[in-house]
């Protein structure tokens, strides 16, 4: 029997809040990074369990986050020309045909005549909840909970080095031009203010991107990894 699965979704246009970079000594020289509006895309997964006609959420659990996706383009620019590229990401997602229609209508019908320069980003939120029966636990479910731990603590973040944390290049945005939004805090980069931008060219809040690779050796966008004591 197939576990049945529902999906719903918010389309919401949220203003950008200023937020000051912290400033990092460096004599390298900085450069400048344009402004682009951006649409983030949050799928959560949510279990719902029925036992004898009666549904109830997995105890303590809230909707887990199971993809996230960023698409930039420049401001001034209509979501509506970008149709196309919702349409592959929510299809990457795995969100079924009749739902991404109906996704990327509402998105149309938020997108419609407003202004990307004028300091508002984009949110597609999806909750994916899956109806399923609870099952007994068993010796079985005990094995394949130990074998899932021990995947997770293999999987445990690895930290850039210091020396590469140190040595990424350090660049301010334009102050003529509208200020981008980090996409560690989901906050905006100051026009003027000092930013780093990785190797991959993604540019964050200095104290965001040093705390996150003080954690995760990766860009929080495309994977791009930082020199670890690992690799």
């Amino acid at each position: 029997m197939e576990t049945p699965v529902r999906y719903d979704y918010i389309v919401r246009l949220k203003p950008k809040t200023n937020r000051n970079s912290q400033r990092v000594n460096s004599d390298q020289p900085l450069q400048k990074v344009p402004a682009t509006f951006p649409v983030n895309f949050l799928l959560y997964k949510r279990e719902i369990y029925s036992l004898h006609g009666v549904s109830f959420s997995a105890i303590d659990r809230r909707p887990e986050a199971i993809s996230r996706k960023i698409i930039h383009f420049p401001v001034g620019d209509s979501p509506i020309h970008h149709i196309n590229d919702f349409e592959e990401i929510l299809t990457d997602m795995g969100i079924p045909g009749i739902k991404i229609s109906q996704i990327l209508f509402e998105i149309a019908a938020k997108a419609h005549g407003i202004d990307t320069c004028n300091g508002v980003f984009m949110i597609v939120s999806i909750r994916k909840t899956v109806y399923q029966e609870p099952r007994l636990r068993n010796e079985e479910d005990d094995t394949a909970r130990a074998e899932r731990e021990s995947m997770e603590v293999a999987a445990k973040p690895i930290p850039a080095t210091e020396s590469s944390i140190d040595a990424l290049e350090r660049v301010v945005l334009d102050a003529s031009e509208s200020a981008r939004d980090c996409t560690v805090c989901m906050e905006e980069i100051d026009a003027g203010s000092e930013a780093i931008r990785m190797p991959c060219s993604h540019v964050y809040h200095s104290d965001c991107i040093v705390k996150w690779l003080q954690t995760s050796h990766m860009c929080p966008l495309c994977r791009y990894h930082m020199p670890c004591e690992y690799l």
